[in-house]
């Protein structure tokens, strides 16, 4: 239910339950299929005196519809003056009106989206349809199963920002509402230990718990195991055929405790992590750049120009950030604040000096070399210092595994399985177009590493070559 409409009802609320006879007006709400049997039984139970506040209690609880049927059951049972204290509060829902705020969330789509804890729109965006689509039509094949859809893309590449941007467009879009009419939750997994997820879990089984009635109430978990089943509940008896959407997770365990048979919208760096659940999967990735085009418009649109009307240096510096969404951000924030710094960034970006580049914001990263490096943490040392050698992989040149068991001195499979874990990792990229596999860095990851990391001895044996 949007906030004006909420707010109206809460405001009448005393005046409402000394005058309302809950039982008349039930009955309209459950010829309307707002209120179920159940709920109805529900309410009927309280004493007299009680049955206006617990419905008040249900109708609080649910959507735009509510209100209005509740609005027009007070007309039709004569309580005029009743219905005129919430006129004011009427949301609009006819598909016209809906469509009309598309481009700035209507307020009962934001309801519906902040009650699910989905982030807002950042103050800069711009479309990507083409991979906006095709998450949808991932999500379009969860509509009669359950399963997983992981969105999978290296650090900065806008994965959580399009899993939000796929919630807006799923309360927009005819198609996806029937395939989630439960609704959309999110929960921001990231790195953590088992007991901060445990507290997570917690926080999404509160969230989901908020339409229960008072007497309904149950105990918090106390183990990932039992806020695990209390999801799988919640999940298939409230909110059946609802998504849940899991941001930025990072290992197995975290995934695996969410294995509750539902459908399941996934963002990580990690492309092999849905491998560990069962279910249908699906896979997205997500490009680790944005074309010149989409990075000058971030640009003209934190500095509030036109992309035609930017400074020189603003092709140069699209060309240096490589198209990274992050990085992109980054220097538009920091150009807003400092107009006249363009030239500064740009030497900045062309030198490598990634850790002067920062701007806080909502991202859990204030700079490029943060977001790197916390990819890297989650290796394994022996494994770490293997990635630290790809420093000495040339710019656009691609190698075999053959190459690499040279520097590395191990077997080629053994090179292969390495090499896979980094790819799955969205720390290395793969060519399969030739055979055997050729590796290659991504132009920002190998920039990091080189200014970054000190060079191994292994490495610096090659380097130190004529």
């Amino acid at each position: 239910m949007e906030e004006r409409a909420r707010s109206c009802l809460l405001r009448f609320k005393d005046t409402l339950e000394q005058d309302i006879k809950a039982s008349y007006l039930m009955d309209h709400m459950v010829s309307d299929g707002i209120l179920t049997n159940d709920e109805e039984a529900r309410v009927l139970s309280k004493v007299c005196y009680e049955q206006a506040a617990a419905l008040l209690e249900v109708l609080l609880m649910k959507d735009n519809r509510a209100y209005i049927s509740f609005y027009n059951a007070l007309v039709r049972e004569s309580y005029g003056d009743l219905a005129n204290l919430l006129h004011s509060g009427l949301p609009l829902l006819s598909p016209v009106g809906e469509r009309s705020f598309a481009d700035r969330v209507s307020p009962s789509v934001q309801a519906i989206l902040s009650e699910g804890g989905v982030p807002q729109r950042p103050v800069v965006f711009v479309s990507r349809p083409a991979l906006l689509n095709l998450i949808r039509e991932k999500l379009y094949r969860l509509k009669n199963t359950s399963g997983w859809v992981t969105v999978f893309g290296m650090a900065g590449s806008g994965k959580s920002v399009m899993a939000a941007e796929c919630s807006y467009n799923i309360l927009f879009s005819l198609c996806c509402s029937e395939c989630f009419p439960g609704g959309v939750h999110w929960l921001s997994v990231g790195q953590c230990e088992r007991a901060d997820l445990l507290v997570r879990m917690q926080s999404l089984c509160f969230r989901l718990e908020q339409g229960q009635s008072s007497d309904a109430s149950q105990r918090t978990p106390c183990s990932v195991e039992e806020a695990k089943e209390r999801l799988r509940f919640l999940m298939h008896r409230r909110f059946p055929r609802s998504l849940l959407i899991l941001d930025d997770v990072w290992d197995s365990f975290a995934l695996r405790s969410f294995d509750i048979q539902c459908r399941v919208l996934l963002t990580t760096r990690n492309r092999s992590l849905a491998d560990s659940v069962s279910g249908t999967r699906f896979e997205v990735p997500v490009e680790s750049g944005l074309d010149e085009e989409k990075a000058l418009e971030i640009l003209a649109l934190y500095v509030n120009g036109k992309p035609q009307k930017l400074p020189e240096e603003a092709l140069s510096i699209v060309s240096e950030c490589k198209g990274s969404p992050l990085v992109v951000s980054l220097i538009g924030a920091l150009l807003r604040e400092f107009p006249d710094r363009w030239s500064y960034y740009l030497r900045q970006l062309q030198k490598k000096q990634f850790k002067r580049i920062r701007k806080s914001s909502s991202y859990d990263y204030e700079a490029l070399d943060q977001a790197m490096d916390a990819s890297l943490q989650v290796l394994e040392p022996e494994h770490r210092d293997l990635y630290r050698d790809l420093s000495v992989m040339q710019k656009d040149i691609k190698v075999p595994a053959k190459v690499l068991s040279v520097l590395w001195g191990l077997k080629s499979e053994e090179v292969e399985d390495v090499l896979q874990e980094f790819v799955n990792k969205s720390l290395l990229f793969r060519d399969c177009n030739q055979r055997p596999y050729h590796y290659y860095l991504h132009d920002l990851q190998r920039d990091f590493l080189c200014s970054w990391l000190c060079l191994s001895p292994c490495v610096q044996r090659f380097t130190d070559r004529p």
